[in-house]
């Protein structure tokens, strides 16, 4: 969590900060897509989960041409097979740094990031008898860190609009969370890593 303060608390900063005196700096909004999510887990063994849509959306600054740090946020929703399609929400809150090289208007890029992901899981009716048959109540995901890195293409149109691809590999470990029959809180391992192809529009200011 001190490194994803850290790296948010570095977006205002490169605003007093660069070569010129003048930083950088945009918007961007993107889709993305989830997959080969890990699913593993204590109690479900190893359930299957669908690949799945997103959407997110994220401000960036660049203190030098090619290193820029960004915050976002995203929304991914999945399904779980073993579970009847019940729902899984996620959405994590990220800080990333994003280092590269100017090929004229192409941006080509590595990097990575932290972050603290929100997640919900909506189990069906049917899944919800029959865990309580196991003494298992209030069925959940709870909310943890998340760790990413990534590689893409930045591609500027003009002065004010560009596209970027991008590729992810997340770590997201989490947990499954209920109530036993005498009203406990528990919660049990489940491995949510998985990676994503993401796409989108970039505004610079």
């Amino acid at each position: 969590m001190r490194v994803f303060l850290g790296l948010i608390l570095m977006v205002p900063l490169v605003f007093v900060w660069s070569g010129e005196g003048r930083a950088q700096f945009g918007f961007e909004i993107h889709g993305l897509y989830g997959f080969d999510f890990n699913g593993e887990s204590d109690t479900l063994g190893d359930p299957r989960i669908k690949s799945g849509p997103g959407a997110g959306a994220s401000f960036f600054a660049a203190f030098i041409p090619a290193v820029r740090v960004e915050a976002g946020v995203d929304y991914i929703r999945t399904k779980v097979q073993d579970l009847d399609d019940s729902d899984i929400r996620i959405a994590p809150l990220t800080a990333a740094l994003r280092a590269g090289y100017n090929l004229g208007d192409l941006y080509l890029y590595l990097g990575g990031g932290v972050g603290y992901a929100l997640g919900k899981l909506y189990p069906k009716w049917s899944v919800e008898a029959a865990f309580a048959e196991r003494g298992m109540y209030d069925l959940g995901v709870s909310n943890d860190p998340i760790y990413f890195a990534l590689a893409g293409a930045e591609l500027a149109f003009s002065r004010r609009i560009g596209v970027r691809v991008e590729y992810r590999y997340n770590r997201l470990r989490t947990n499954l969370t209920y109530q036993d029959y005498r009203g406990f809180e528990n919660k049990e391992k489940l491995n949510l890593d998985h990676q994503q192809i993401r796409a989108g529009l970039v505004v610079y200011f």
